[in-house]
């Protein structure tokens, strides 16, 4: 996966202050064989429960995993609309962009970023901020945790704001 970190460089420098923008990929190495998840939240759970997302992410800790189940599966339409929303939701003290439009360009500058066809990714939104420690602790946060399964890549994409 080819990525061009000049519009993440630009979200970390605007989500800054009480907030911080996460943008992190990370390579899953053992097969995850997909017929045995009977739910896409179970495929979620299988990824943020092993060994080596625990050893990357350990600020997360502890993961609720009850709360996993609760996350949303989005399509690429479904995607670009809660970014956009996102970003014009702001932080709890900051404003991201000035309106739609800008919005809607950083969304679409991010996503031609990433360099992948969007209708190939497995994205979960986890609209339940209980699903880890981390996230409880925050004012303000949305969270995105991508699967990119032609090269068993996840993204992992969000903000929080502890003000």
């Amino acid at each position: 996966m080819v990525i061009s970190y000049n519009t993440i460089d630009l979200l970390k420098r605007k989500y800054s202050g009480t907030s911080s923008f996460y943008f992190s990929l990370f390579r899953y190495s053992k097969p995850m064989d997909f017929a045995s998840h009977q739910k896409n939240t179970d495929l979620l759970k299988c990824l943020i429960l092993s060994d080596e997302f625990i050893e990357e992410y350990s600020d997360f800790l502890p993961i609720n995993d009850d709360r996993l189940d609760q996350a949303v599966v989005l399509n690429r339409y479904e995607f670009e609309g809660s970014l956009i929303s996102m970003f014009l939701q702001g932080t709890c003290t900051d404003q991201i962009v000035s309106n739609e439009i800008e919005a809607r360009e950083l969304t679409k500058t991010l996503l031609s970023d990433l360099k992948v066809d969007l209708d190939q990714l497995l994205i979960f939104k986890l609209e339940n901020i209980d699903w880890s420690k981390f996230t409880m602790e925050a004012t303000l946060s949305c969270f995105y945790i991508v699967f990119y399964s032609a090269r068993r890549c996840w993204l992992i994409l969000g903000f929080d704001d502890v003000y």
